[in-house]
């Protein structure tokens, strides 16, 4: 498993916040996912789709995802929604301590 995060590594400029993972096809930062989480047997494997999420998006990342098998994925967008690939099952506890489930959002 391996995370990715623009959490830890950015700047701000004039009040705009600009992280430290760059989308190569326009030389400016990523933005729209804070963190991509990987699960996967291989850890060099995890690290590179971790961070190629960033670039793809989470829509064409979460789609690419979904096609390799025993491969999964956690990603957290900038305005803190979670959305996980399909066979991703997560269960937590929301603010009145009940247990729900979310499953690919």
């Amino acid at each position: 498993m391996v995370t990715s995060g623009n959490y830890e590594k950015y700047f701000i400029y004039e009040g705009k916040r600009y992280a430290h993972i760059i989308d190569p096809r326009t030389g400016y930062p990523t933005t729209g996912i804070k963190s991509a989480t990987i699960i996967c047997p291989n850890a060099e494997l995890a690290d590179a789709l971790a961070t190629s999420m960033f670039v793809m998006g989470k829509d064409e990342g979460i789609a690419m995802i979904n096609q390799l098998k025993g491969i999964e994925c956690l990603i957290i967008t900038d305005d803190d929604n979670i959305i996980t690939s399909n066979h991703l099952n997560l269960n937590y506890f929301d603010d009145d301590n009940t247990e729900q489930n979310r499953i690919n959002n």
